[in-house]
């Protein structure tokens, strides 16, 4: 049951600047920032000034220091734009809305009655004071009561959404076309731009460039997984300055003519470089290494530098890369020895420094410095074909009318700097004259431009001056930057930074947690309290160096409290319990230890008899209408948190192992890359042809048929029990023809017995849910292809995309919860976010994934300019600057996790060893950061943090575990 928050006492600033905020008195005009902490009420906000702007609360005047009320007065629910980022949250807000507006207008309409009680919302009972007359208070309750009737025409949308509106209300305006279509899945199309870039740059090539090109992309498949990930980013990060595109053979000509009057000499300064040193070494054997610079090696490295220098292989006759000679210990690579610095290295030390040299050493010196200057030839090719194929794509949805997500936002902010700006600004505020950004923090870098520009947050809106009918907007942004943790969705924490600093005297902050127990909201404050004295850049890693003012800092909540407590019948369950491992283990280990750790405390809880719910002693209220006094733990009540689809599936199978059904909850997790699917695509074929012999055998050996191996043997035999089957198919064929798929697909489930099958089975509902899921997606996507071979090419694509990374079908196809029954969730910390747990379990804690050569095509980093720029060739500075921004999103991750609990948290924590050498990198972890202020430390040190931090906090308790088994 949603509690009402109670108003805040005062008003004083935190330690930030940030005030308290006071709905009723709330400046509704300008930009505004809200920093709502995890459980702090921002949905109850949302709705408290949602009914102050319909009413047109608050004082009037032209000072904005005392003026609340917004300027322009009451406004109608299509008149307020509010903007989330799901549609799930869209949903939610709007019945949320509703369901308010219709009880503040059943306060009003009964707050005259006689005897009626005063209402027990604070808010309402101020709202209420507001309007002491009798007629102003019909009128309010008319007000609301049309409000709440007129909320299917709210401006309650997600980003992508608003703008298409937008585009096509405003389409003269936007240069917008009538008969656009919005293509969801662009898969289909940069599939056909990289098979199309293939054709015209490759193909052409002779074999020495063609050599080149297969070293960066082994085909059409690899060129589209590299240029899938490349166009994910802002254009204006990949193709910054919009020049003409190079092809491929120009860049390998190009790079060719910059080292061919330097490699014009190649060959006799080889072979006097070899003709000196070979004499050198024979004239003094005793002056070189003889262990790592022996005359047979030199003699084989020389031939190889001249068999390279004569570039037999490679284009224009000149070798566009410098060999590669392998390395030294300590002493680089190899083809860096032929220098004068490079040859006094490999000689002994009593030797003495080499005599005069010729001149070939310095000019293989400059030959050295110059490839080293050149940019990796992979970096050229891999952004002219993303910039290529960007071109391409936006040539296909321009010559078909067609657009997709990606291209809304930054279409509508291109129509807001072109010629009509202007006027598209002032016709969208009009429309909409204050705007409520919900999850501001998760703003991308172009939808902060499009706020920035409509609303003038950080810069003077576009067109503000120009049109003297304009409104007076209002941008209240609601957020909290320690919960920005989409950035591979496009989330920019640094937007909200900078909006941060533009609006500072406007920063309110929500500061009372009502989700969590007194004791595990100072838990929580306790770690980050610790880790904000103890980091030297502060508990988020933000603080720059010198001790300036921290962007980002923690800031403690207070706690309501709870009216109930959960505990055994003599004393509630520890706030957080930290099960810790000194002693130094890998990361596969440590996770299949605090798997099973994980699972025997759930065992141990589900079978206590006295562990429950009970009312809390000096509580905050009763406990809700209908809940009763006492309540056993369920395990729908414990979630357990992880990062993986690798560590969801460790903790079920130990979950399983002991007879504890579970659910796994994730934001990742397509239904499209299920077992089903497969099956699915199988049987679809099989239906569609059911006279081809071949693919019903296929089809009938599917988990979807679910024959024993002894009958599909019978089958392979029987001719007549064949064609029985077969009839199946030909049946359902008739049904697909003249229904449709889904009918088809129910008569499927029907005719197999599936659900009685499946359920009989343990955990035979995801099977289930998943088959109904993919015949829904099947049945929405039929009403854009026609025929069932092209709603079968649909399937085949939706998977193909997904197995090159791509994510066909969006939040539509994201795995759903197959069961309500009492389970333990399983659930991911990005899917948890805006969630709520009794008991919350991190058995993984300490575990992390650091950025590593390995694996890192690319990065973005600050240009000198502040703006991102792309990095192809991350050198060691790069990775380190990437791991950086990893664990600061860490330390939000690990800030979302902590706030899912109400009542109990519990964590695994273990001195986690890392690389070849097996070092202790506990400390490079989110949770191993805040507890070692981010310095290395070993078991030992581990433990003195921990028990430092339990000393601090008596509400953490410490439990020692054994180490787990290699």
């Amino acid at each position: 049951m949603t509690r009402a928050p109670r108003l805040p006492d005062s008003a004083a600033p935190a330690a930030d600047g940030a005030r308290p905020l006071r709905p009723l008195d709330f400046p509704l005009h300008g930009a505004q920032l809200i920093e709502a902490s995890a459980g702090t009420g921002k949905t109850w906000t949302i709705a408290a000034l949602y009914l102050r702007l319909v009413l047109g609360h608050g004082l009037a005047g032209s000072d904005p220091q005392t003026a609340t009320a917004y300027p322009g007065g009451p406004l109608l629910p299509g008149q307020i734009l509010v903007m989330t980022f799901t549609r799930a949250a869209t949903r939610e807000l709007s019945d949320r809305i509703r369901a308010r507006l219709l009880e503040a207008a059943r306060a009003f309409r009964a707050a005259d009655e006689e005897g009626a009680p005063a209402p027990a919302d604070p808010l309402l009972a101020g709202l209420l004071q507001a309007y002491p007359e009798p007629a102003a208070r019909i009128r309010a309750a008319w007000r609301l009561a049309q409000a709440a009737e007129a909320m299917d025409e709210s401006a309650i949308h997600t980003i992508d959404a608003w703008c298409q509106r937008m585009l096509r209300e405003h389409a003269f305006d936007s240069g917008s076309l009538f008969d656009e279509e919005l293509v969801p899945d662009e898969a289909e199309l940069l599939a056909q731009a990289a098979r199309d870039y293939w054709r015209q740059q490759v193909y052409p090539l002779d074999d020495a460039a063609l050599g080149e090109v297969l070293k960066v992309w082994s085909g059409v498949p690899a060129l589209l997984e590299d240029a899938r990930q490349l166009l994910a980013l802002p254009p204006e990060v990949l193709d910054p300055d919009d020049r003409p595109v190079p092809a491929l053979r120009g860049l390998l000509t190009e790079r060719a003519q910059a080292l061919r009057p330097l490699m014009q000499q190649a060959g006799a300064q080889l072979d006097t470089l070899a003709q000196w040193l070979l004499a050198e070494m024979e004239t003094r054997p005793r002056d070189w290494d003889g262990r790592s610079f022996k005359p047979a090696q030199v003699r084989d490295w020389l031939e190889r530098l001249q068999a390279w220098a004569r570039a037999e292989d490679s284009p224009d006759g000149v070798p566009l890369h410098l060999p590669d000679l392998g390395s030294g210990k300590d002493r680089g690579p190899r083809t860096h020895w032929f220098t004068v610095t490079g040859l006094q290295a490999v000689r002994n030390a009593k030797a003495g420094p080499l005599g005069a040299t010729p001149p070939c050493l310095d000019w293989w010196q400059q030959v050295l410095d110059t490839y080293d200057g050149l940019p990796p030839l992979a970096v050229g090719l891999r952004q002219a074909a993303a910039r290529a194929m960007a071109r391409r794509l936006a040539d296909f949805k321009r010559q078909r009318g067609q657009f997709g997500f990606a291209d809304l936002q930054q279409r509508l902010a291109a129509a807001l700097a072109g010629p009509a700006g202007a006027r598209l600004r002032h016709r969208i505020v009009t429309q909409t004259p204050v705007a409520l950004i919900d999850e501001f923090q998760d703003t991308s870098a172009l939808q902060f431009g499009l706020f920035d520009a409509l609303y003038g947050v950080t810069r003077e809106a576009v067109g503000a001056g120009q049109e003297p009918a304009a409104p007076a907007t209002a941008l209240l942004l609601i957020g909290d930057p320690k919960q920005s943790i989409y950035r591979f969705r496009g989330a920019d924490i640094d937007s909200y930074l900078r909006t941060r600093a533009a609006t500072a005297g406007h920063h309110h902050r929500l500061d009372t947690n009502h989700r969590s127990t007194t004791a595990v909201v100072e838990a929580v404050n306790s770690l980050f309290g610790r880790g904000q004295a103890v980091c030297p850049a502060g508990a988020f890693d933000y603080r720059p160096p010198g001790g300036g003012d921290d962007p980002l800092p923690f800031q403690p909540v207070r706690a309501r409290g709870r009216a109930e407590v959960l505990g055994h019948a003599h004393a509630p369950l520890p706030a957080l319990t930290v099960v810790h491992t000194l002693a130094p283990a890998r990361g596969e280990p440590l996770r299949r230890a605090y798997a099973e750790r994980c699972a025997a405390q759930v065992v141990a809880w589900l079978n206590a008899p006295d562990l429950g719910f009970r009312p809390a002693a000096g509580g905050p209220g009763p406990l809700p209408a209908g809940v009763p006094a006492w309540q056993r733990l369920r395990p729908a009540d414990i979630a357990i948190l992880v990062r993986t689809g690798t560590e969801a599936a460790a903790v079920r199978r130990a979950l399983a192992a002991r007879q504890v059904a579970s659910v796994f909850l994730s934001d990742r997790d397509s239904v499209l890359a299920s077992p089903e699917a497969a099956d699915l695509l199988l049987w679809l074929q099989a239906v569609a042809e059911p006279q081809d012999v071949r693919r019903v055998r296929t089809a009938l050996a599917t988990r979807l048929a679910g024959l024993e191996l002894a009958e599909l043997v019978r089958l392979a035999e029987d001719d007549d029990l064949f064609d029985q089957r077969a009839e199946l198919l030909r049946a359902l064929h008739q049904v697909w023809r003249t229904q449709g798929v889904l009918p088809m697909l129910r008569q499927t489930l029907h005719r197999l017995d599936l659900p009685a099958r499946w359920l009989a089975q343990p955990g035979g509902e995801r099977p289930l849910t998943n088959l109904l899921h993919l015949a829904e997606l099947l049945q929405s996507a039929s009403r854009t292809v026609e025929g069932e071979q092209a709603l079968i090419r649909w399937l085949a694509l939706q998977r193909e995309a997904l197995a090159q990374g791509q994510t066909p079908g969006g939040d539509d196809a994201l795995v759903r919860l197959e069961s309500d029954a009492d389970l333990v969730k399983v659930v991911t910390i990005h899917k948890s976010k805006g969630l709520e747990y009794p008991v919350v379990m991190l058995p993984f804690a300490t575990l992390f994934r650091p950025v590593e050569a390995r694996g890192t095509r690319h990065l973005l980093r600050a240009g000198a300019d502040g703006r991102p720029e792309l990095v192809l060739d991350p050198d060691v500075d790069d990775l380190a600057a990437a791991d950086r921004e990893r664990l600061r999103e860490d330390l939000r991750l690990c800030y979302v996790a902590l706030t899912r609990a109400s009542h109990a948290l519990w964590l695994g924590v273990a001195a986690v060893q890392q690389g070849q050498a097996g070092e202790v990198r506990v400390h490079r972890s989110a949770l191993g950061h805040l507890l070692t202020g981010g310095q290395p430390v070993d078991g030992a040190g581990l433990g003195q943090a921990l028990a430092d931090w339990a000393a601090a906090c008596p509400q953490v308790v410490l439990q020692p575990a054994a180490a787990p088994e290699a």
